[in-house]
């Protein structure tokens, strides 16, 4: 057995070249007392860059953590002297990498926190799927988990395949930034995404929110869209005459400002005309809180004479009631293609009937409280959204908008 050793090495240290039995060469590694601080080390190479790679991690480790290299208490000595010279030698490039930055143990806690989650990797296709089974099992209303699955069916057709868990920032702001959607709209994907990346944290399949930090576009505070008492009696005289089981609908949406999801599932039952209240129950209202709004003298003028087909149909109801409206306030043409009447209104504005009865309602009655009261909404959103839109004349002509009269008029007590 043929031996040499090699020079200038840290005190403590020794490495010794030898020949086996076999003739095959293999380097010693003898880290000392005065090295370890503790036991005796030993280790075989087969090369000598493994083993100063191995010395080189060790010494890091001592300057590291001073007064040792490692601890090398028995329980952990057999472990931490097993690894390949392969793995050492990866272990001292992660340590001059690191710099002094992290301790390897934090690199590797940061890597399996963001990259192996604990609750397992998922999709954002996967994600999306259960988020929705589980809005469904909360009971949230279709309009709202309809309005879920139409911006998740977008996001997935961009971030579908990928897992959630590798989804940064700037991935979702160079999306955004390809889009052509307004401010409002970007808004909404964004919200949309960071509910996501949230139920997908308390799930563990991500560790943090990347969408809650992409900030929210600036939205101009325009004032809302309100019909003229000329448009709102052009729209209740071409509803009466063009499409009666409507009439109801249109009436109520503007001297009663129920939103258009209550109203399309709005009952006759519902609909009292003794007390002169229409009721909008917990469960059909948005807020889910039950509330009485007030049937004024001009609504109960139109409902008389409306046909009493409120037939709520959950599903798609609140679609056709949207497309009906539409036919009614847009241009109307002739079976040979001849324009008949120019439209109602144009544009037609978002929400037209709701906003329209509260600014109306509010000019008159100067009481934000009050409206607050019959459209289901906070008195400091009245305020901010109806205030001086409509001047106290208008309004008073507007509360006094009824029907021409007609030779069919069904009692409303009928």
């Amino acid at each position: 057995m043929m031996k040499a050793k090699i020079r200038d090495l840290p005190s403590g240290v020794g490495v010794t070249k030898t020949m086996n039995g076999r003739g095959r060469e293999f380097w010693r590694v003898r880290l000392g007392k005065r090295f370890t601080g503790g036991p005796i080390v030993k280790r075989d190479f087969s090369k000598l860059n493994d083993a100063r790679e191995w010395i080189l991690g060790k010494a890091q480790s001592q300057k590291a953590n001073p007064g040792t290299i490692i601890e090398l208490k028995q329980s952990s000595g057999a472990a931490a002297f097993s690894l390949t010279p392969a793995q050492i030698s990866e272990s001292a490039a992660c340590f001059r990498r690191l710099d002094g930055l992290i301790s390897l143990t934090e690199a590797v806690s940061y890597f399996l926190k963001h990259a192996n989650p604990s609750g397992g990797k998922r999709t954002i296709e996967q994600v999306a799927q259960e988020f929705l089974k589980s809005r469904k099992a909360m009971g949230v209303r279709r309009r709202t988990l309809t309005q879920y699955e139409s911006y998740l069916r977008t996001i997935a057709e961009r971030f579908g395949g990928q897992s959630i868990n590798e989804i940064r920032r700037a991935g979702i702001e160079d999306w955004l930034s390809e889009s052509e959607w307004s401010k409002r709209t970007r808004n909404n994907y964004v919200s949309t995404l960071s509910t996501l990346f949230l139920f997908a944290r308390d799930r563990d399949y991500c560790s943090e929110n990347p969408a809650g930090k992409i900030p929210r576009a600036i939205l101009d505070d325009a004032a809302p869209g309100v019909l003229t008492l000329a448009q709102t009696k052009a729209l209740l005289e071409v509803t009466r005459a063009e499409d009666p089981e409507m009439l109801a609908y249109v009436a109520i949406g503007v001297f009663a400002g129920l939103r258009r999801s209550e109203l399309c599932a709005l009952e006759w039952s519902e609909i009292d005309v003794q007390t002169r209240t229409i009721e909008v129950k917990g469960i059909k209202a948005k807020t889910r809180q039950r509330r009485i709004v007030g049937i004024s003298d001009a609504l109960a003028a139109w409902l008389a004479i409306a046909s009493k087909t409120l037939r709520p149909t959950p599903s798609r109801n609140e679609d056709v009631c949207g497309e009906r409206l539409k036919n009614l306030y847009s241009e109307r043409y002739g079976g040979d293609g001849a324009l008949l009447r120019g439209p109602l209104v144009a544009p037609w504005p978002h929400n037209a009937l709701r906003h329209t009865f509260g600014s109306y309602h509010y000019a008159k009655y100067r009481d934000e409280t009050r409206t607050a009261a019959e459209m289901g909404n906070s008195p400091a959103v009245v305020f901010r959204h109806y205030r001086a839109l409509v001047k106290p004349e208008a309004a008073e002509a507007y509360w006094n908008l009824l029907p021409s009269r007609a030779e069919n008029v069904v009692d409303f007590a009928a």
